[in-house]
């Protein structure tokens, strides 16, 4: 399974949580990983994020609300 597959198949789990608001895939040092894009921090979260999914690493990364200036 492509990491592309993984990662939409590892959102398509985790979507019905409010917290969860997108994955992406990036780069790092020639490695490919999942990012999971939450709106609160992981360690506030009621549910299980893996941290692999079909032999990819997974991370989460909190999205900040963008703010007027």
């Amino acid at each position: 399974m492509s990491i592309v597959e993984a990662k939409r198949e590892l959102y398509n789990q985790l979507k019905e949580n409010k917290v969860v608001k997108g994955a992406g895939i990036r780069e790092k040092n020639g490695a490919e990983y999942i990012v999971i894009f939450l709106s609160q921090p992981k360690s506030t979260v009621s549910f299980e994020i893996p941290t692999t999914y079909k032999g990819n690493k997974v991370v989460t990364e909190v999205m900040s609300t963008p703010r007027a200036m």
